[in-house]
This record gives C-alpha cells, sequence and structure tokens, in this order.
C-alpha cells in the first residue's frame, strides 16, 4: 500500500501532466522547492525513483512512476468528485447563497434583479459581499461565496461563468471640459487629452483599456489612477479630464447634466456582466442566476 496523501499525489501528477516542477509550481501556487519536496518524498515513501530527470527537458517517467501516476490520476478525479457532490449537496440543502459583486454593479445591476428573487423565493436569503474584482474573483475561488457578478470582457480563467448582461462604456467630461460641446470627438483630439483611470496593475484597467482599444485608442495619457469610481467621476466632474466609464456607475450624473458622454467615432465594446461560479451551482444558486438574467 501507498501511504501517500492526496495532495503529494496531486503534485506528482501535475509535474507529469505539465513536464515540469516550474510549470506544477505555478498551476498549485506554490514554491518551486515545495513541489520538488513532494516528490522527494514520494519517492521514498515508494522506495524507488517516479522519475528520470535531466536539465531542461521534462522529465520522464520510470516504471514505477507509470503505475503511481495512474494510482494519482484516480485519486485525484475521485477526489474532486467527491468534493464536488459534497458542495452540491451542502448548497442544495441551504438556503442561503453568498454573492460576490463588484461594486460598481452592487448598487446599480443588483438591487431590482434581487428585489425580484427575493419576492419569489421568500424562504431563501441572499447575502452580498461587495468589492473589487479581484476580491471578488478571490471570494469565489475561496468558496467563501457560491456566486460572483462583475464586469468582464471575456471567460475568466479557472473559472466557470456566463453573461448576464451587457453594460455600454462611455467616454465621459465635466460639462467645462474643452471637448464638452463639440459635436465629433476625433482619435487626436483623444490622444492629446489627459484620462483618469482605474489602477494600472487592476483588472478593472485592464477591461478599460480593452473598450478603448475598440475604438483605436492604444495611446493616450494618464494623468491620474483612482482605485475608486466615485473618485475617478468628481475628478471628471472638475473638468479637465476624460474617463472611459460603464454606463451604470454614472447614470445619476448623465442625468444631472454633470458629466457628459463625448461623441466618439465608434461604438465602444460593451461589456460582459458575468455571473461566475467555481462549482456547480445548486438549485438557489442557479435561481439567483436566473434572476440575473431578467
Amino acid at each position: 500500500m501507498i501511504d501517500a496523501s492526496a495532495r503529494r499525489l496531486l503534485v506528482f501528477r501535475e509535474v507529469v501532466d505539465l513536464g515540469g516542477f516550474n510549470a506544477a509550481a505555478i498551476r498549485l501556487g506554490i514554491a518551486q522547492p515545495s513541489v520538488g519536496a513532494h516528490i522527494n518524498a514520494l519517492e521514498a515513501q515508494v522506495g524507488q525513483s517516479l522519475l528520470v530527470r535531466h536539465r531542461g527537458a521534462r522529465p520522464q517517467l520510470t516504471e514505477a512512476g507509470r503505475i503511481v501516476y495512474e494510482l494519482a490520476s484516480q485519486v485525484v478525479r475521485l477526489n474532486e468528485a467527491a468534493g464536488l457532490r459534497l458542495a452540491n449537496l451542502k448548497a442544495s440543502q441551504s438556503q442561503e447563497v453568498v454573492i460576490a459583486a463588484h461594486r460598481d454593479l452592487a448598487v446599480s445591476f443588483l438591487p431590482q434583479r434581487l428585489s425580484r428573487f427575493a419576492a419569489r423565493h421568500r424562504r431563501s436569503r441572499v447575502v452580498t459581499r461587495i468589492g473589487t474584482i479581484e476580491d471578488v474573483l478571490a471570494l469565489v475561488e475561496s468558496g467563501a461565496a457560491q456566486l460572483g457578478v462583475l464586469l468582464a470582457s471575456g471567460p475568466l480563467p479557472g473559472l466557470k461563468s456566463e453573461v448576464v448582461g451587457l453594460e455600454p462604456m462611455h467616454l465621459v467630461v465635466g460639462k467645462t471640459h474643452p471637448l464638452a460641446l463639440r459635436a465629433k470627438v476625433g482619435s487626436g483630439d483623444l490622444k492629446k487629452a489627459s484620462f483618469v483611470t482605474g489602477l494600472r496593475n487592476s483588472r478593472y484597467f485592464g477591461i478599460v483599456e480593452a473598450a478603448l482599444q475598440s475604438i483605436g485608442l492604444n495611446d493616450y495619457q494618464v494623468a491620474l489612477e483612482l482605485q475608486e469610481s466615485v473618485a475617478v467621476k468628481e475628478v471628471v466632474r472638475q473638468g479637465q479630464s476624460i474617463a472611459c466609464l460603464p454606463r451604470c456607475t454614472i447614470a445619476d450624473e448623465l442625468v444631472s447634466g454633470a458629466l457628459i458622454i463625448l461623441p466618439v467615432e465608434g461604438d465602444l465594446t460593451p461589456l460582459e456582466i458575468r455571473c461566475v461560479y467555481k462549482t456547480a451551482p445548486g438549485q438557489g444558486a442557479q435561481q439567483v442566476i436566473a434572476a440575473l438574467r431578467g
């Protein structure tokens, strides 16, 4: 009998499938020396070498390695299947659904839809957690939230997701901005102007940049990077900068006239509103997703 933990067998399988210790470390989110320690410990438990290692080449399975790899594949597959079944059982038995929501959607997209859900499913309870896109993903990946609702420009690696809505994007300025009264704004005008954006290393910055690229704006001047959309809107309202923002964050300002949409050439690609989840949603979560679709 091989007395090895499921974790150690998972590490071994990843090394074989990905062809190296470094690739396995990246996939598993651990240090490369930890991968080596797992493999060394597994070989000590088996009492035989499992891999033939040559610098710069993929490690090759020994005959013993092939036997252990088959075991590792079965154990990991059974472990994942059991975890999924247990998660589904827990979700189906629970009437509480925890949703992690991107803050721009928490005050615009969610309230009406969740109100309808609450009216139809009076015995269910929805708990929302609000934060950045990174916060939402972390809560879903850790299992602290069954569902995540966020803005995206496509599927998110490592998670299952579905589109539940589309959110238009606009370039906006304050009413005193030099471009505010222009009947048409070209790319040359935009390249000369200064922009206020989200933090450059954030996912939000990335999806906004993709929207700008959809109208051919690949080169623009960023004057300020701010984390909160409220702060971005206030800076823009002062009249010196341009921002690219989803309509849900600026609806009130457009109505009041505090912000004005620039008439640019071409349409910015709308963002997707995606509902993300790590495991198959239970009955309650499925009902929430249906409500989010409207």
